[in-house]
């Protein structure tokens, strides 16, 4: 092999070549283009800026006389700040890898592609984990950051809420009832939001939705009544909409888990804050170079900045089919 055609794959084509001409476009596209339906409907993007909010509390009006005039109302801003994330991911573009006699420019590309799949998997487990995990990250908690001036939950029409108000739910069984999906509807709407209410729960959460339908025989003599409901479970199984939520099925949620987010009348921003730098040389995936002079391919890495926030702290509930909440671990099969 001549000297000046430098490494190469197993099928002749200079790993510069791969580089440049095919794994950095792929990139490039994905960070460009690409956006995960979760992110998309949830999410706003956000960097690591203070978010500011007014928390002046629910001002009221004042009767007053023929010549009064109303008092001034004082403006308070609340803040929320998160920091991200540097996540890594070194999946073997390694010296010995590239000139063994794997290395062919269709295996390298898949590893690329497969880099680009687990970075799907941390902006999901990512997003979910900030609204699942009971911490200042979350939906109202019990617990409000200094920053945010909030001692308890704004009121909203004729409610109001103690300092304790919290949006992580245990129901007390591993059973699920269709009240456990009604209060957790009412949790949220109570606070306002009344529209568009979306859930997120697993394939086994569906089972159990499924279950609930009752299609199947209570005895060899007893059945029950067919109705819309149980002949389209039981033909097709549970799909879409129960009790006016809009379901979403994924297996990033954990079992016994599900999550109600809604939407107020007047809502101009998403409940979620999606963060990444300021600087947009540091925004999406990126691949680093190695040290191998002139091949920076070889042992080259991808690392990701990445967080998210609530920011609508009352825009959404979780609930745990269990007898005391317990944080789930979303982020275990994404990040060592």
């Amino acid at each position: 092999m001549p000297s000046n055609i430098g490494y190469m794959t197993t099928d002749g084509i200079d790993l510069n070549e791969i580089l440049y001409g095919k794994i950095l476009p792929i990139i490039d596209v994905y960070n460009s283009e690409e956006v995960l339906d979760l992110r998309a409907l949830l999410c706003q993007d956000w960097d690591e800026s203070f978010y500011q909010f007014d928390v002046s509390g629910q001002w009221k009006f004042e009767d007053l006389g023929e010549s009064s005039i109303p008092k001034a109302k004082k403006i308070v801003l609340g803040k929320k700040q998160k920091d991200t994330k540097k996540r890594g991911l070194r999946i073997g573009y390694t010296y010995d890898w590239l000139v063994s006699e794997m290395a062919s420019a269709d295996q390298i590309l898949r590893l690329t592609k497969k880099a680009v799949g687990r970075d799907r998997a941390l902006i999901t487990a990512t997003i979910l984990d900030a609204m699942l995990q009971k911490t200042v990250d979350g939906f109202f908690n019990g617990s409000f950051d200094t920053y945010e001036k909030l001692t308890a939950p704004p009121s909203y029409g004729a409610n109001s809420f103690t300092s304790s108000h919290s949006h992580y739910v245990a129901t007390g069984s591993s059973t699920l009832s269709l009240a456990n999906i009604t209060a957790a509807k009412k949790h949220i709407k109570e606070h306002g939001f009344k529209g568009n209410i979306w859930g997120f729960c697993n394939a086994d959460f569906i089972s159990k939705i499924e279950d609930l339908g009752g299609w199947a025989a209570q005895s060899q003599t007893n059945f029950i009544v067919p109705t819309t409901v149980v002949n389209n479970i039981s033909v097709e199984g549970f799909r879409g909409k129960l009790l006016g939520i809009n379901w979403k099925e994924t297996e990033w949620m954990p079992d016994d888990y599900f999550l109600l987010v809604g939407e107020n009348d007047s809502q101009v921003i998403k409940p979620v804050n999606y963060i990444q730098k300021k600087n947009p040389a540091g925004k999406g995936l990126k691949l680093l170079p190695g040290n191998t002079a002139g091949y920076p391919l070889i042992d080259s890495y991808y690392i990701h900045f990445l967080a998210a926030q609530v920011i609508l702290r009352a825009a959404g509930v979780v609930y745990y089919l269990g007898s005391s909440w317990t944080d789930p671990n979303v982020l275990a099969n994404v990040v060592e």
